[in-house]
């Protein structure tokens, strides 16, 4: 999903800078004999001495690259930068995790900067899909250019102005995608339910996207509150558009709408779901050493615990919406509606590094309060119910998730 979460920036990673030490240009002490009846040549190694900063298990890989750098013909082709790129990619690859990646001095600048706040793009939520083989649209962002041109969650963007994307790393990406505002991107879109491929045409915008907003549901005393995404002010936002909706719209009863929420900062998942727990845990955390972190009710905790609330989800509502779904499930707190999230439950470190790159590394795994797993698993709603790409009553587009809650809120009201 493009949604990362970001904790200990100055986490060290004794593998790396290892590798990097090595890089950086330690030789070893070689030997050529020529053997003057054959054109190879035969290296001896003799009295490799190995620098202490190199840990045993790394001996090899050091070895090899002091091989190339003393011996190789065209010493013009020995470029420290994209041995160290190329190198550190093939190590994070090891882990066969989508999510740990190592980003290039030239494109770290954009993955450390905010890509859920204003930019100038297409206006989407992504996440690389499950097979690699290209960018999955998570969200358009509502009224942004994505959603105008007629992008839909779930589409797959496989080429970007004819240039394939399969295998690329998300931030390559969306280097492609994003642009000035007022230029255009070709995308190739593969759509379910669709045999042709799509291309779309997108004039790049500015993109502001609030991360909550409301809406009066029509011939009821309830509004639906969207969370658009979980940034840091998503707990403020959230609590005053519900004091708002109670004073002044006087609604009794709230439709949480987690759908297409592709995560964002944990802290924020946990102070919002907060507002709806009087005490608890809200979700804990496995690393990679068996440390056990809990995260607890925090913020202004259990201010709506009392008013009834419905909570929908789908396919593409991912990491810290699948925290918040979770905890309101397990305590009780809400009826989940709708589809099986995406399954995206894995905390990611970052950590600059000093060739200006940087990297994204998976350290652990949360779960919901009863200790289920999310990674991979997903939330499974209480009632699972579709929503139909076209469906209508009375003329009008008909939102049969929607539709379940209002009646769920309808039941527990007068029950």
């Amino acid at each position: 999903m493009k949604n990362l979460i970001i904790n200990n920036k100055n986490i060290i990673i004794p593998v790396v800078l290892s590798l990097l030490f090595f890089i950086l240009g330690f030789f070893l002490s070689i030997r050529v004999s020529s053997n003057s009846l054959s054109d190879s040549k035969e290296i001896v190694f003799e009295n490799i001495v190995r620098p202490n900063s190199v840990p045993a298990n790394l001996s090899t890989l050091w070895e090899a690259y002091s091989f190339v750098n003393d011996v190789y013909f065209d010493q013009t082709k020995i470029d420290d930068g994209k041995i160290t790129n190329e190198t550190i990619k093939a190590l994070v690859k090891t882990l066969d995790d989508k999510h740990s990646t190592y980003i290039p001095p030239d494109e770290w600048a954009i993955k450390s900067t905010d890509l859920f706040g204003s930019f100038q793009g297409i206006g989407a939520f992504v996440d690389i899909s499950k097979d690699n083989s290209g960018v999955m649209i998570v969200a358009p962002i509502d009224g942004g250019p994505a959603q105008m041109a007629g992008i839909k969650g779930g589409d797959k963007i496989i080429k970007v102005n004819g240039e394939s994307i399969a295998g690329m790393s998300l931030t390559a990406a969306i280097k492609l995608i994003r642009g000035p505002e007022g230029s255009t991107v070709s995308l190739t879109i593969e759509r379910l339910g669709q045999i042709n491929l799509v291309e779309i045409d997108i004039i790049r915008a500015k993109i502001k996207q609030p991360s909550v907003t409301k809406d009066l549901i029509k011939d009821t005393e309830y509004t639906k509150i969207k969370i658009n995404q979980y940034t840091e002010n998503t707990p403020k936002e959230l609590s005053e558009i519900i004091s708002d909706t109670i004073v002044n719209d006087g609604s009794k009863g709230l439709v949480i709408d987690l759908r297409n929420n592709p995560g964002g900062l944990l802290v924020s998942a946990v102070n919002s779901t907060s507002l709806f727990l009087d005490e608890g845990i809200v979700t804990f955390e496995l690393d990679s050493k068996g440390k056990k972190t809990l995260w607890k009710t925090n913020g202004e905790v259990g201010k709506f615990s009392n008013i009834p609330i419905v909570t929908l989800v789908n396919a593409n509502s991912a990491s810290g919406s699948e925290v918040m779904a979770g905890a309101l499930q397990d305590y009780g707190r809400s009826v989940i509606i709708g589809e099986t999230t995406y399954g995206k439950g894995s905390v990611s470190l970052v950590r600059d590094l000093s060739n200006g790159g940087g990297m994204l590394l998976t350290n652990a795994h949360w779960f919901t309060p009863n200790g289920r797993v999310i990674h991979n698993i997903g939330i499974t709603p209480d009632v699972e119910i579709e929503l139909p790409e076209t469906s209508s009553k009375s003329g009008e587009f008909y939102d049969t998730q929607v539709e379940a809650a209002i009646k769920q809120l309808d039941f527990e009201l007068t029950d």
